[in-house]
């Protein structure tokens, strides 16, 4: 019978389900904290490591066959270092890699390239050197500013420990 309510999937039975923030402690906690909470578990990441497709299937152009549309995000290995510095959701890859035609499959990893660039924050009002990736340089241009980067990139895309320190830094 919920289907016929105004709310919809919300209510159960004609009840609204109680979620993490709605009892107990998590009632009581600034709404601020909630929205970071939401943001940094809820929402999906950017796919850097791959191209997603839009729709449910796709045909291919050579046989006509109608295949189903698989965005499967990539395993991906956060080592300790990737926390010294801003890689910008960017992770060590771990995969095969068939080097000949008639030989097996080899274990391979992708690491993203890393650069060791003097961003500056105007909040702070000094420089810092830092380890980089190109794709976190490009947000920073896009952001208008590295401090505008630490304010407005999502929070489930940097996995890094020193972005909300610096974060935090900035908000202070």
């Amino acid at each position: 019978m919920s289907y016929a309510t105004k709310q919809g999937p919300q209510l159960l039975n004609g009840f609204k389900r109680l979620g993490r923030f709605d009892k107990g402690l998590g009632a009581q906690l600034p709404e601020a904290y909630k929205k970071f909470w939401r943001e940094w578990k809820m929402t999906k990441p950017a796919a850097v490591h791959y191209i997603p497709k839009n729709g449910e299937w796709e045909r291919d152009e050579v046989t006509n066959e109608i295949k189903p549309i698989q965005n499967i995000p990539l395993p991906l290995i956060d080592p300790p270092e990737s926390h010294q510095g801003i890689w910008g959701g960017e992770a060590v890859i771990k995969g095969f890699q068939k080097r000949q035609r008639l030989s097996r499959r080899v274990p391979h990893f992708w690491v993203p390239v890393l650069k060791r660039s003097v961003v500056h924050s105007q909040v702070l009002n000094e420089y810092m050197s830092v380890v980089v990736t190109d794709r976190t340089i490009q947000k920073i241009h896009e952001c208008h500013g590295f401090d505008h980067y630490l304010l407005k990139v999502c929070r489930c895309e940097d996995l890094s420990k020193f972005h909300p320190f610096l974060n935090f830094g900035v908000a202070v």
